[in-house]
């Protein structure tokens, strides 16, 4: 019997990049057999190499289809898709894929990006992914294995917190990426959302009600402790009661307003990250 937790999986999502444009990240299937053959016949020899440490001379559409037609239960893809202005699927530009080890206590992570699309954050998009699911699948940690020539990679590793294990004697790279079991509230698994209800923007400016709201606590927050200390401001001139008052309320409404802002900011993180 396999455990639910092992088939969790992502539902497809919008996701904007570096460029400013929105790509679709999801799941690869059987049918995207095709697109994985036409990323492949495009790729230049060096990322091949990079990626498998030997190169692939000819994608069939067999050998395609066993990358993308995999049991659910030990192994995952994912893929991210550039959109045409209808908002239909254009080419696949990156793949990335979480292969579970035979103990199902970890995963292998591993991603292949387009050589014309570098530099705008599919990889470390991918990765970010890849851990929300091994998070949901219950795995501890994910693991991964980059040739050292592979700066690029290793950095983007890096930048997100991974551990790098170099040995003097190996060409590989041996990467250990640690999962938080605290529970997060954007780790959840959601029901999948419609496509088109994600074509917005998660970027949304202030509204007038939510600055209403901030500044009528901020306002409620300063009145009622200015009528409150002075009774304890000791001095009988009641414009140093007033003054003295209204200072210590300004400096505790100020720590109050930093406060909430920090409150909101991590509801507003936990919510994006919810879609």
């Amino acid at each position: 019997m396999h455990s639910p937790a092992r088939h969790a999986t992502l539902p497809p999502r919008l996701v904007r990049l570096r460029d400013g444009r929105d790509y679709r990240l999801r799941p690869l299937g059987r049918a995207d057999a095709s697109a994985v053959a036409e990323m492949f016949a495009t790729l230049s020899t060096e990322t091949i190499r990079a990626r498998y440490g030997y190169l692939i001379h000819d994608m069939t559409p067999e050998r395609a289809t066993r990358l993308v037609d995999v049991d659910p239960g030990r192994e995952l893809p994912l893929g991210l898709f550039g959109l045409r202005p209808d908002g239909r699927e254009d080419r696949l530009w990156a793949m990335g894929r979480l292969v579970h080890a035979p103990d199902h206590l970890s995963a292998e992570c591993a991603f292949l990006v387009h050589d014309s699309q570098r530099r705008l954050g599919m990889a470390s998009c991918l990765l970010k992914y890849l851990r929300v699911l091994g998070r949901r699948r219950g795995l501890p940690r994910l693991f991964a294995q980059v040739r050292r020539e592979n700066k690029a990679m290793l950095q983007t590793f890096a930048h997100n917190g991974a551990r790098l294990h170099f040995q003097a004697d190996s060409d590989v790279v041996e990467v250990d990426i640690p999962l938080r079991t605290a529970k997060i509230l954007f780790d959840k698994p959601r029901g999948a959302p419609s496509i088109p209800a994600m074509s917005s923007s998660e970027k949304k400016g202030l509204s007038p009600l939510a600055v209403a709201i901030d500044l009528g606590l901020v306002a409620a927050f300063f009145s009622f402790f200015y009528y409150a200390l002075q009774s304890h401001v000791p001095s009988s001139d009641p414009t140093m009661v007033r003054f003295w008052s209204a200072l210590a309320s300004g400096c505790m409404t100020g720590v109050f307003w930093l406060a909430l802002q920090m409150v909101k900011t991590v509801f507003r993180f936990q919510r994006a990250h919810r879609k």
